[in-house]
């Protein structure tokens, strides 16, 4: 009984010791005082990108000689995915373009198809 109390003892000081030179480790570092900014929680990336989408489907939806009905728009950390379908070739420069000039837009990247045109 009397070994396992000094194991339990030993364990707390080394704790103890560990959380001490943790702590001055950090303010020996240079480092502020001030709290570190915490990560965005995934649900708010989330929430972003779906804004950040959504605000670059709208745009496109507002540019004259774009049809936007057959885009899809997927963000994801500013980065800019333009997929589906235009009517001519002339769309896709207007998209790209269109899609680049919105506020927090850091890359497009564009995977868009002409549509097929009816045989007659």
């Amino acid at each position: 009984m009397h070994r396992n109390t000094v194991r339990g003892i030993a364990l707390v000081c080394v704790l103890f010791a560990l959380n001490a030179v943790a702590q001055t480790g950090q303010s020996a570092g240079g480092a502020s005082d001030a709290p570190a900014s915490t990560p965005a929680s995934p649900k708010a990336i989330r929430a972003a990108n779906r804004a950040l989408a959504a605000k670059v489907l709208k745009t496109l939806a507002r540019i004259k000689g774009l049809d936007a009905t057959g885009i899809f728009v997927k963000a994801s950390d500013g980065n800019i995915m333009l997929s589906g379908v235009v009517q001519t070739s002339g769309q896709i420069p207007l998209a790209v373009q269109a899609a680049t000039d919105v506020d927090g837009v850091k890359s497009v990247q564009e995977n868009l198809r002409l549509a097929k045109q009816p045989t007659q």
